[in-house]
């Protein structure tokens, strides 16, 4: 591999040697110290080989000596590409210019990628990465990712872990968000279990604390179902706090609506499209056609291809492709019984978004509402799950 870059910097001819002697001629050029490589018989009595440009000058006496005739192929290697364009000073101008602007662009942030957000806006992450010092079009080796990962953390409270790494002209953004967990009291603070929700008690387990409820009491989001006021033994009225601890198990439900739809819309694309091109230069947007749009109903698909010298190296040059696709809205009639067994269906998926993970669903209400000509699939799903949760004594 050396051998041949090597090669190509200082430039070599490939040659074609013809005649009855060409072992003869291969043997004086390696005792006359010329160097021949990739030397291959292409037929009787002819040879291809390659050699430096010193050699070529070289070898007329040894193709004289051996009656061989030497006939040159092809030039290959840098001097002679520079020697190819050596009058053509504008075209070196401009390769270097090119240079030097890719590598001034390269010192710059073009493209900001945050992943891992689900519940924290788009916007409200690329707001805060911005107060940090991070976004399009700011000087790279400014940006202090430990300072800016700091401050994220402080400004985002729902932020629990994030990393902020730069490759090329892209910075690459990742976060975790933190859970909303109940409050967890310490073992040492007083407290009581309440209800989290409403509920019909199904079973009370109290390891620490009085029993507040019993089975087949109805209860209240916020009520106390196991108290860590002890009464104090010998009738006295006193009592003693303690951390209330055990398990409630209740009856919940959960339910949703879905409405029954006979006519049933589609949109369906009649062929026919307007393809409208714009060229984004540093975030300022040039529409090069300006096609309008003349459907009436349409969907519109956005394609965005941004310039790149690999996957990091990101310029700030994009290629936006609008397309409108024309589309027609056709209503179909749907009979009565899919219809209700659709909207079940997406009652049920509804309401089973509801139900927390740790319950378990024990029974499943289907029923249909109809009121002013429309019908409403109504699925309730019975749970059975942990209602209660710790609350300090005093506490709010």
């Amino acid at each position: 591999m050396l051998f041949r870059l090597w090669n190509y910097l200082r430039g070599y001819v490939i040659i074609i040697v013809e005649g009855y002697f060409i072992e003869k001629f291969i043997n004086i050029c390696a005792k006359r110290r010329i160097q021949l490589w990739d030397c291959r018989i292409q037929k009787q009595y002819l040879a291809t080989m390659r050699m430096s440009v010193k050699g070529f000058r070289l070898i007329r006496p040894v193709a004289r000596k051996t009656g061989c005739k030497v006939r040159l192929l092809k030039k290959t290697g840098l001097p002679f590409v520079f020697n190819k364009y050596r009058r053509r000073r504008a075209f070196f101008a401009g390769a270097l210019l090119f240079l030097i602007l890719i590598n001034f662009l390269a010192s710059f942030i073009w493209s900001v990628e945050i992943s891992g957000n689900k519940e924290l806006e788009q916007s409200v992450m690329e707001e805060a990465l911005a107060e940090n010092g991070i976004r399009t079009g700011v000087f790279k080796y400014r940006i202090d990712t430990d300072r800016a990962v700091t401050g994220m953390m402080l400004r985002l409270e729902k932020l629990a872990w994030i990393s902020i790494n730069i490759k090329g002209t892209k910075v690459k953004v990742d976060i975790r968000e933190r859970k909303n967990m109940p409050e967890i009291v310490p073992r040492d603070i007083p407290c009581d279990i309440i209800a989290r929700k409403d509920g019909i008690i199904r079973q009370v387990i109290a390891k620490e604390g009085i029993e507040a409820v019993a089975e087949g009491d109805t209860v209240k989001k916020g009520q106390i179902l196991i108290s860590g006021k002890i009464p104090l033994k010998g009738g006295d009225d006193g009592s003693r706090l303690a951390h209330a601890m055990g398990t409630v198990k209740a009856r919940t439900w959960y339910e949703a609506q879905a409405p029954v739809i006979l006519d049933k819309a589609e949109r369906l694309r009649t062929g026919r499209y307007i393809t409208d091109n714009s060229l984004v230069l540093f975030s300022r947007e040039i529409d090069l056609f300006k096609k309008k749009n003349r459907f009436q109903d349409y969907s519109v698909s956005r394609n965005v291809k941004k310039l790149s010298i690999g996957e990091d190296l990101v310029l700030p040059v994009e290629w936006i492709t609008i397309k409108y696709i024309e589309e027609k809205i056709v209503y179909a009639y749907v009979s009565k019984e899919d219809a209700k067994r659709e909207a079940v269906a997406q009652a049920y998926d509804k309401a089973l978004e509801q139900v927390p993970d740790e319950a378990d669903v024990v029974e499943r209400i289907d029923r249909f509402i109809e009121e002013d000509g429309s019908i409403t699939a109504s699925v309730t799903l019975e749970c059975i799950e942990d209602i209660g949760m710790s609350k300090r004594i005093g506490g709010n």
